[in-house]
């Protein structure tokens, strides 16, 4: 199937969404709640017609978007230092992830798991956040070197902090496996990066959002 430039751009933002959640959680600041659903929910959504249906349509991606306009322009946040090294971690750690058959069986099972409960309690229920941040920790988590997540030591501490920045960790390699099925590659971030700046500004006038 052929995927376009938005197709990579909107899976690239769900990784930065994701990333930017993270570090949002970690540190205790306020979360979107549309972007925590969309990101979530993304996980379960692993035979979705297209990719804006992935994340419940392009304004699901508003706040990735947003984000991943800053990282390739000259616009730049405060945190988006923490906000990219997540977001190359995550690139680089799906790679790893779907080379190994074991890993992906326990990323297969714990989805089919989490989707009977979504439909049950929602996206952030406890049991559906402590079976999501448990396939995470026996796939991905299994990978050496981890991911290392800063913020605030006494707010990670909290074991429904954990499972959250866990299963927004799962959230984040979803979108970078999609990134990956579109063609996304490592070239195209050094090479191509003024396309991907100019259609990510385009998917955020599309969004509602701004450019």
């Amino acid at each position: 199937m052929n995927r376009t430039l938005a197709d990579r751009v909107l899976a690239l933002a769900g990784v930065v969404q994701a990333a930017a959640l993270v570090n949002d959680v970690a540190t205790g600041r306020g979360t979107d709640e549309s972007s925590l659903h969309a990101t979530l929910g993304s996980i379960l959504k692993t035979d979705a017609a297209d990719v804006p249906e992935v994340f419940g349509g392009v304004p699901g991606l508003g706040c990735g978007l947003q984000r991943l306009a800053g990282l390739l322009g000259d616009r730049h946040n405060p945190t988006d230092v923490v906000v990219l090294r997540y977001t190359l971690s995550l690139l680089q750690l799906q790679g790893k992830v779907m080379r190994r058959r074991a890993l992906k069986q326990v990323l297969e099972d714990g989805i089919k798991r989490a989707r009977d409960q979504f439909r049950h309690f929602g996206p952030t229920h406890a049991n559906v956040l402590a079976n999501l941040a448990d396939t995470y920790l026996h796939s991905a988590g299994t990978i050496q070197p981890r991911i290392m997540v800063t913020g605030d030591a006494l707010h990670l501490q909290n074991q429904r902090i954990i499972n959250m920045v866990r299963s927004l960790l799962l959230g984040g390699l979803r979108a970078a496996v999609l990134w990956r099925q579109c063609g996304g590659s490592r070239w195209m971030l050094l090479f191509m990066r003024a396309s991907l700046h100019k259609e990510t500004q385009r998917l955020l006038r599309e969004s509602g959002g701004y450019a």
